[in-house]
């Protein structure tokens, strides 16, 4: 590395300051990013090695840095089925964010959110530096693309496979899950009995094809925690008390698995106190 080619290295004498009554002691010197001056040193490959080391140093500090930081806003609320998927992957990956809990039952929450996102749908997350990404699959793909633990096989095959159930488990579990919730707070009468039937056949359908899947793995797409397995637990969170597992024995063994997952086991004791608000509320006729 010659100094021509790296404006960082300075031969002394070739540098002086109008503050200095004598030029530098000869040697070489390096610079930090806020001109601060370090040398001399006895040769340019010296000067080099202390630079490189200062670099480093530099790196681990930004890296604890983010670390200690909030990394992103994370727009959510804990009873969310969607949410609670996002969050299971965030503890996964030990990513640190600020919570933006976003109540979705007050017009004045909801008018208010969608003059951040129009759609108006949670989770969504809103990085540091301005972008905004929605969608709960995205969000988590999104994560896995930052490194870390991998919640999305690098596998191609493995890949599709987990994104597939991802998808079977939003669609056909958690979605129907909240829609069985919705229909049954309403008076018998107006309840719609079509509805709620194919609600229920859709996560029984569930029921039947995870007992399969799972009569010779850990988890819902093999040995390794993924992207499908953090659907998974936000449906099976309500679904167990609406449309029971119990004739599943595959089923309840994994529910099992999961209640006790740290990640897991974190995101249902955030929202234990929200739940407990929301059936007193529904007892007492409010909300």
């Amino acid at each position: 590395m010659s100094q021509s080619n790296n404006p960082r290295f300075w031969a002394s004498q070739w540098y002086t300051t109008k503050f200095a009554e004598e030029p530098w002691p000869g040697g070489w010197y390096w610079h930090d990013e806020h001109y601060n001056w370090f040398g001399p040193y006895d040769s340019e490959h010296d000067a080099s090695i202390a630079l490189k080391g200062h670099e480093e140093t530099e790196r681990h500090a930004t890296r604890l840095f983010e670390q200690a930081h909030s990394q992103f806003e994370l727009y959510y609320h804990p009873l969310s089925t969607h949410s609670q998927k996002v969050l299971i992957a965030i503890y996964e990956k030990g990513a640190r964010f600020t919570p933006k809990i976003v109540d979705l039952s007050s017009e004045a929450a909801r008018e208010g959110y969608r003059e951040l996102y129009p759609m108006g749908e949670i989770p969504l997350i809103v990085l540091n530096h301005g972008p905004l990404i929605p969608e709960s699959s995205i969000i988590i793909e999104y994560f896995d693309s930052l490194g870390g633990k991998r919640l999305i096989s690098s596998d191609p095959d493995i890949a599709r496979k987990t994104r597939f159930k991802d998808r079977f488990f939003d669609l056909y579990m958690s979605d129907p899950v909240v829609t069985l919730i919705t229909e049954g707070q309403k008076p018998d009468a107006k309840r719609d009995a079509v509805t709620i039937e194919n609600c229920q056949y859709r996560v029984k359908a569930v029921y039947d094809f995870m007992e399969y899947e799972l009569s010779n793995q850990t988890w819902a797409n093999g040995e390794e925690f993924s992207m499908s397995d953090c659907a998974a637990a936000a449906g099976l969170f309500y679904a167990s008390r609406i449309v029971p597992h119990q004739a599943y024995p595959n089923v309840t063994a994994y529910a099992d698995r999961l209640s006790r997952r740290a990640s897991v086991k974190r995101v249902r004791d955030e929202a234990a106190p929200y739940l407990e608000d929301y059936v007193r509320r529904l007892k007492s006729g409010v909300g």
